[in-house]
């Protein structure tokens, strides 16, 4: 069998110009980048998404939880036994009790646990025994728009620790915004909102892309005595961050970290026997069927179960990979207690802070990357047309003086 020149030159410039570009393309991904940031005041205020937190002891209705499970009224005995001051006959037993068991669990705070409830929650008591939040908020009012003429969408969460609820106004397609000369006409408020809100719940805003989150540290927290008006006056700066798509050196994906660890979570539990749900995952209101609980059965005597601790930790660490684009509002705020008419109320100011834009990007565009790579093919291309040239060029010169000697 002969073997051309030609395709062995063929076969040498193929691997030639495989073995370059992947010498380039590794280089390239291991390139530095440049981190940028930006800052600006815009001409428009945007309202996120508006979080709302309620801890579980007090979005539990226990007037009926103490009406309809009468084992809780030893529980009841107890703490008037803590708090003598405050004592109750018959008629108000359950009126009482309610007030007990906030100010048992507000001098706890933030320290409550899963396991200090007294009433074993599960989905099914989420649904029917806590406060409707969404009939907590009386009067929503942006730019001079009430929430329901502006298309504000109203979602609802748990988790075995609290109740959540977002609003999101949108405009068509995007984000509700507020222009800053119909702020400044409007006294510096770019929206509020009555309330009716339990004693205690937290306040944040987010990107309507991520899930609620549990972490108190990132609410506003407002607790009020029972009976009062508060109001409070909150604004936020707002910080975007751009990163790398992966696979540059920062690693960054297209997903929300915080809901890929709770379905992480979720086929862990799920998978046990009997299944549960993990208590700190954030599940949407109708996502699971009612009869889950929130702890495993075989482990109720323990405060932390090691296998779940475990299932977590690998969790997060599948999860550790930077989200490519993240927004983040930090939320300030101040609380008065006084009473200011008949109606609790939050205001939402403009920021003094500006907003705040960080991009990472390679040193090397993606242009310039396709370029050089197109050098490389352009060279290898060349080199491996040398034989056909060659014959060309032969070829040519043997016609070329056959001419000559027939003249």
């Amino acid at each position: 069998m002969q073997v051309k020149v030609s395709s062995i030159i063929g076969l040498f410039c193929i691997i030639g110009c495989v073995y370059q570009i992947y010498g380039i393309t590794k280089s390239y991904l291991k390139f530095k980048v440049r981190h940028d940031v930006a800052y600006d005041y815009s001409t428009s205020i945007e309202l996120p998404a508006i979080d709302i937190m309620v801890p579980m002891f007090v979005a539990i209705n226990w007037t009926k939880v103490l009406a309809h499970h009468p084992e809780m009224h030893d529980y009841c005995e107890k703490l008037k036994v803590k708090y003598e001051q405050s004592n109750f006959t018959i008629d108000n037993r359950n009126v009482k009790c309610k007030e007990y068991i906030y100010l048992m669990f507000l001098e706890k705070f933030p320290f409550v646990t899963f396991d200090d409830l007294p009433y074993r929650v599960d989905v099914k008591k989420i649904k029917e025994d806590t406060v409707d939040i969404r009939t907590c908020i009386t009067k929503l009012i942006v730019a001079s728009y009430e929430y329901k003429d502006i298309g504000c969408k109203v979602t609802r969460y748990y988790n075995g620790l609290a109740i959540f609820m977002r609003i999101f106004c949108l405009n068509g397609t995007k984000p509700s915004s507020v222009d800053t000369n119909t702020v400044s006409l409007n006294e510096g408020i770019v929206a509020y909102f009555y309330y009716c809100l339990p004693v205690q719940f937290g306040i944040r805003f987010s990107d309507s892309a991520d899930f609620p989150s549990y972490d108190q540290s990132k609410y506003f927290m407002i607790t009020s005595k029972p009976g009062s008006f508060p109001y409070s006056t909150i604004n936020f700066a707002k910080t975007v961050m751009s990163s790398l798509e992966y696979p540059y050196e920062t690693n960054c994906r297209h997903y929300n970290k915080d809901k890929s660890i709770s379905q992480c979570m979720d086929k862990y539990t799920l998978s046990q026997s009997p299944p549960y749900l993990d208590k700190y995952s954030v599940h949407e209101w109708d996502e699971h069927i009612n009869h889950l609980g929130f702890s495993n059965p075989h482990n109720e005597g323990e405060k932390v179960c090691q296998d779940e601790l475990d299932a977590f930790n690998k969790c997060n660490q599948q999860a550790a990979a930077t989200e490519c684009k993240k927004t983040i509002y930090l939320v300030e705020g101040k609380f008065s207690d006084e009473v200011v008419g008949s109606n609790s109320i939050i205001i939402i100011v403009p920021s003094l802070n500006l907003n705040t834009y960080h991009s990472v990007h390679p040193v090397l565009p993606w242009d310039e990357y396709v370029i050089y790579i197109g050098r490389i093919v352009g060279f290898w291309f060349g080199v491996s047309m040398y034989d056909l040239i060659l014959k060309i060029f032969i070829g040519s010169r043997a016609r070329l003086r056959l001419n000559v000697n027939e003249n």
